[in-house]
C-alpha cells in the first residue's frame, strides 16, 4: 500500500498510516524517556503486512526499526498482528505484549514465546519505565470491545489513550487532517453498529475510560481520525447511547416493517406533493450515484420492499440525494414531514435530521458504502 506517511502528534509520538483511504489503519510509535539517555521505543498496533515495507521505512527515518522495545496490539486481528513476526525478526531485542487471549491466536504465527509478555502478568497493570509517577503504560481491560482479549493503553504523561478498534470508525469528515471533528461520528457510529457485539460491553469500556485519572485528551484509535478535546466526551457520551451487534440487530429486526412504512409513507408525500415522473427520475439519479443503490434498498412495483443497511441511514442518505436539487423550503418541508413520520410510528428521528446541515450526507456514505457491504 502506497503512501504511507508519519505523522508528529506531541513530542515523542507519531501516528503512521496512509491519509489518503476512508477506512485506513493507524500505526503509533511512543518513543519515552527513561533517564537522561535511554528511550523506551513503542509500537501500538502496526500496519497490516500488504503496508510492510513502506510501513518498515517510516519506522527507520523515525528511529530505526531494529531499536523498537514493544510492540504492542489491541487484539488478535490480522489488521494489527499479520507484521508482527516480521518486526520481531528485523528487532531482535523488541518484546511483544499482548492479552493471553489474543495471544493464543497470534501464537499461530510460530512467534517466540520467550518473545512474548501477558499483560496479565504485568503487576497491577501498569508497565514503569521511568523515576516519575506518570512514567508507565496503564492498561486498561476493554472486554469484547470488540474482542475478549482487548486492552485500552494509557501513557498518563501525555494524557493519551491508546484505545484499538473501540473509538474508531471510517472517516467520513470532509475536511483534511488527522483529526476528528464532529462529522467524524458517522463512520464511528456505523463502525461500532457493525462490530461490537453488545451495548453492555461498550458501556463497560466507556465506564472505565471514565475514571481514568486524569482524563485522557486524546484518543488514538486503530482506524479513523484522533479524537481530542471536547469531542472525546461528546463521542463517548453518543456511543453510550447508540445499539450495537446483536442488539441492534434484534432492535432492527422487531422495527423493520415501521420503517418500511416511513419510507413508504414519505415516497407517497413525495409523489402527491411533486408527481409520479419526477419521483421516478429522482430515485433513477439515485441509483446512478451509487451503482450498489439496490444493495441499500429494494423498491419494487414503486413500494420499497426491502432495507439492506441501516434502516436510519438509508432513509437519510436518500433524503439527502432526493433534497439535492431541491429549494431549501422544500428541503426544509420534507425534513419536518419526515421527523413528523418517525415520531409517528415511534421510532427513533436519525440525528441527521434533527438539525439544518450545510453539508450533504451522500459524499459520507459513498465513501463508507464499502465498509458496511462488508
Amino acid at each position: 500500500m502506497p503512501d504511507i506517511r508519519s505523522f508528529q502528534i506531541a513530542e515523542g509520538l507519531y501516528l503512521i498510516k496512509n491519509p489518503n483511504i476512508f477506512f485506513n489503519f493507524n500505526s503509533y510509535l511512543l518513543t519515552c524517556p527513561v533517564d537522561e539517555k535511554t528511550k523506551l521505543n513503542i509500537l501500538f498496533d502496526p500496519l497490516p503486512l500488504r503496508c510492510f515495507q513502506d510501513f518498515v521505512k517510516v519506522l527507520d527515518d523515525i528511529i530505526g526499526v531494529e531499536n523498537i522495545d514493544i510492540i504492542y496490539t489491541n487484539h488478535q486481528d490480522p489488521d494489527l498482528t499479520s507484521s508482527v513476526p516480521a518486526l520481531l525478526d528485523l528487532s531482535k531485542k523488541a518484546l511483544y505484549i499482548t492479552s493471553q487471549d489474543t495471544w493464543r491466536l497470534v501464537s499461530g504465527y510460530n512467534i517466540d514465546p520467550d518473545r512474548y509478555q501477558p499483560i496479565e502478568l504485568i503487576p497491577n497493570g501498569k508497565l514503569k519505565f521511568g523515576k516519575e509517577s506518570d512514567d508507565c503504560l496503564q492498561f486498561v481491560p476493554t472486554p469484547f470491545c470488540h474482542f475478549k482479549g482487548a486492552y485500552a493503553v494509557y501513557y498518563p504523561k501525555l494524557r493519551t489513550l491508546f484505545t484499538g478498534d473501540l473509538l474508531g470508525g471510517a472517516s467520513t469528515k470532509k475536511t483534511d487532517g488527522i483529526y476528528a471533528d464532529i462529522d467524524s461520528w458517522i463512520g464511528i457510529k456505523l463502525f461500532h453498529e457493525v462490530y461490537m457485539p453488545t451495548k453492555e460491553a461498550l458501556k463497560l469500556a466507556i465506564d472505565r475510560i471514565g475514571r481514568l485519572d486524569p482524563l485522557p485528551e486524546l484518543i488514538l484509535p486503530q482506524h479513523g481520525d484522533i479524537i481530542k478535546g471536547e469531542l472525546i466526551t461528546e463521542f463517548l457520551k453518543r456511543l453510550n447511547d447508540i445499539e450495537v451487534g446483536l442488539d441492534y440487530m434484534n432492535k432492527e429486526e422487531r422495527e423493520k416493517e415501521l420503517y418500511m412504512r416511513v419510507f413508504n409513507y414519505m415516497l407517497d408525500y413525495a409523489r402527491n406533493k411533486y408527481g409520479e415522473k419526477v419521483v421516478i427520475e429522482k430515485i433513477n439519479n439515485i441509483s446512478t450515484q451509487v451503482s450498489n443503490f439496490p444493495e441499500i434498498i429494494k423498491i419494487e412495483n414503486g413500494v420499497i420492499s426491502e432495507i439492506y443497511i441501516p434502516a436510519t441511514t438509508a432513509f437519510v442518505f436518500i433524503y439527502d440525494a432526493f433534497c439535492q436539487d431541491l429549494p431549501e423550503k422544500d428541503k426544509e418541508d420534507i425534513r419536518l414531514q419526515s421527523i413528523a413520520t418517525f415520531k409517528k410510528y415511534n421510532l427513533e428521528v436519525p440525528e441527521e435530521l434533527l438539525q439544518k446541515r450545510t453539508s450533504s450526507f451522500v459524499d459520507s456514505f459513498r465513501r463508507i458504502f464499502g465498509l458496511i457491504r462488508r
